[in-house]
């Protein structure tokens, strides 16, 4: 038995093309193949050796002969019912090949559900976040409220030229006027001039203090290139000239020692007690610490209490005569002074205030602006607690209203909160000038201030709150 030459150019075209054929010519090859098989004594080329190691799928391809080859054909039933089972033989073998193990059905199941499980818990976690926002914001607002109820108005904002770092950081001018409540703004002098340092690059907080009888030269005031002016009178002199005090101060710091103040912030005395008590209502715990006054140690400090011609006298005040004040350093005479003992207590916002202002001990004005420091290194410290969160926002509210500031709510909302919790690597003070390093002088009016290298302090107030 041999294979004519038609089937045999069959079957080579379509080994040739094996790749590519449809299920009934595929069938149709394996016909062939059988009959190749069949036909022994046939002489075979070397490209048909391959043939001998196939082996046929389970189903069966004799049962079926294409039409062009079939002599012996059966009846149409028989050949139909070969063909639809031929069909569903490949059919079930591709559904059991893309059907999915159990295995697997269970384990994209397990992913399905593991998606759905994160979706759901960031879609909690946003809504959190969304209602925290929104009670910070109801805090902040009934802050705000209850500052302008306090002070009976919103403090108004002055012109001020907003002058920013180029690497992006923020300088806040902070002033504390000794305005106090009775008096107009045109005969305060800012006894504490300090400036904050925010870098959300780094998560470093500054604050460099200047003392206030550091000579210097003001803007058009007095020489224009010799310091013969204290910076605090900087203040006075904006506020006697077109209610621009903070802007003048401003001017000075650029121009003395060359750095930029993007916003300020004013408070005096009245609203600096009304901040603290809304920040801790019930006292802030701060080591109260005094030098010697008059070379003595004393079990309980005498501090001037301002705050007591108009909101009464406290049980830790005492009133002192002018021969009693003198023989404490007190060259002003008499009045009412708050007992204050030196160590760890709790104090409140008037209490606070004093201890701040105080500058009768030994160390003078440099032992005043390292209670400043102190006193703002505490507050800050105690407002990084995650529990004060709310308790921050509504007393920002208030600070808001009863400060003299161009920092707008957002800033107190966003990167003041950002700003309080970089605090944990730490709040660096510095003072300008350091301890004695200066040289008493006089000032244009005959007041006795300090001198100091400028070019050393300018190097260094630019490296500390940039340019």
């Amino acid at each position: 038995m041999t294979m004519n030459e038609k089937k045999y150019k069959r079957l080579e075209y379509l080994r040739h093309n094996i790749n590519y054929l449809t299920i009934r010519e595929r069938q149709e090859y394996y016909d062939l193949l059988n009959e190749l098989k069949k036909a022994g004594n046939q002489s075979e080329p070397e490209e048909f050796e391959e043939f001998e190691e196939y082996v046929e799928p389970e189903y069966e391809y004799s049962d079926y002969e294409p039409e062009s080859f079939q002599k012996n054909t059966s009846s149409s039933n028989g050949r139909n019912t070969s063909r639809r089972n031929t069909r569903e033989s490949f059919s079930n073998q591709e559904n059991n090949r893309n059907k999915p193990s159990k295995k697997e059905s269970k384990s994209s199941k397990k992913a399905k559900s593991g998606k759905k499980k994160k979706r759901h818990w960031l879609r909690t976690i946003l809504t959190i976040i969304v209602l925290i926002i929104a009670v910070m914001i109801g805090f902040f607002v009934y802050g705000y409220q209850r500052g302008v109820k306090h002070e009976g108005s919103v403090a108004k904002q002055e012109k001020f030229t907003s002058l920013k770092n180029s690497d992006g950081s923020v300088n806040i001018l902070l002033l504390g006027a000794d305005q106090r409540p009775w008096q107009s703004s045109g005969v305060a002098h800012t006894d504490t001039i300090m400036v904050l340092h925010v870098n959300g690059k780094n998560h470093q907080t500054q604050i460099v203090s200047f003392m206030r009888d550091t000579l210097v030269n003001i803007p058009d005031v007095g020489s224009s290139d010799t310091p013969d002016s204290k910076i605090n009178s900087a203040f006075t002199i904006g506020e006697q000239y077109n209610k621009q005090g903070v802007n003048l101060m401003s001017e000075t710091l650029k121009n003395n020692f060359g750095i930029n103040c993007q916003y300020y912030a004013v408070v005096d005395f009245s609203s600096f007690a009304t901040i603290i008590d809304s920040l801790f209502p019930t006292g802030l715990k701060i080591d109260a610490k005094f030098s010697t006054v008059n070379s003595e140690n004393l079990s309980a400090v005498p501090v001037p209490d301002d705050l007591a011609a108009t909101e009464g006298k406290v049980s830790s005040d005492k009133d002192l005569t002018a021969e009693e004040a003198a023989a404490l350093g007190y060259p002003d005479g008499g009045g009412t002074f708050m007992m204050i003992k030196p160590g760890t207590q709790k104090m409140d916002g008037r209490m606070l205030l004093n201890y701040a202002r105080f500058r009768h001990d030994d160390e003078g004005d440099y032992g005043r602006v390292k209670r400043q420091q102190q006193v703002l290194e505490t507050v800050m410290s105690k407002m990084k607690n995650p529990l004060s969160l709310f308790t921050a926002s509504s007393a920002l509210g208030t600070t808001r209203a009863v400060t003299m500031t161009n920092i707008p709510n957002s800033f107190f909302l966003t990167k003041g909160i950002t700003a309080l919790l970089d605090m944990k690597n730490g709040i660096k003070s510095t003072t300008i000038p350091a301890n004695n390093d200066w040289v008493n002088a006089y000032d244009m009016y005959g007041g006795l201030g300090l001198s100091i290298d400028m070019t050393k302090y300018k190097a260094k107030a630019q490296e500390l709150l940039g340019q």
